[in-house]
């Protein structure tokens, strides 16, 4: 009798990441940037790590134990992972965690998916976009004389 074959996982690139796969496991293969594991102000059992790929990057949440295993440029593999949206904005919670390497990735820090407030579609509410950012202000048009 043969051993059933284990399907290869498909890894996600970051900004591929949305509220729609709030329902599904995620996999995704992203850097360690940032870490508040070792923080002793932070007096939850969770950590936030901010990990990110060359598409961008989003905050992780994971048990503060498993947290402080990892380091700073650490590459990790985020196997079960999954998306879940609060407060209107989506994180990257839980899962399997695999350090596959260090130092030797790319990434782009500058667009945090996690920053991304999402709201309903006008024309569909039961969908959510991209909404625009409260923190930037539209350019007003110059009035005329």
């Amino acid at each position: 009798m043969s051993t059933p074959t284990r399907k290869k996982p498909t890894f996600l690139r970051i900004k591929d990441l949305s509220p729609a796969l709030c329902d599904k496991e995620s996999y995704v293969k992203a850097i360690v940037m940032e870490s508040n594991a070792k923080d002793e102000a932070n007096a939850s059992n969770n950590a936030t790590l901010l990990v990110g790929d060359d598409t961008g990057c989003i905050s992780l949440v994971l048990q503060k134990a498993l947290a402080q295993h990892l380091r700073v440029g650490d590459i990790v593999q985020l196997l079960q992972t999954q998306v879940v949206l609060k407060n209107n904005r989506i994180y990257l919670w839980g899962g399997r965690v695999e350090r596959v390497g260090e130092f030797a990735m790319l990434f782009k820090e500058a667009f945090n998916v996690s920053n991304i407030t999402w709201v309903p579609d006008p024309t569909n509410p039961e969908v959510l976009v991209p909404g625009r950012n409260p923190a930037k202000r539209p350019k007003q048009a110059a009035k005329a004389p």
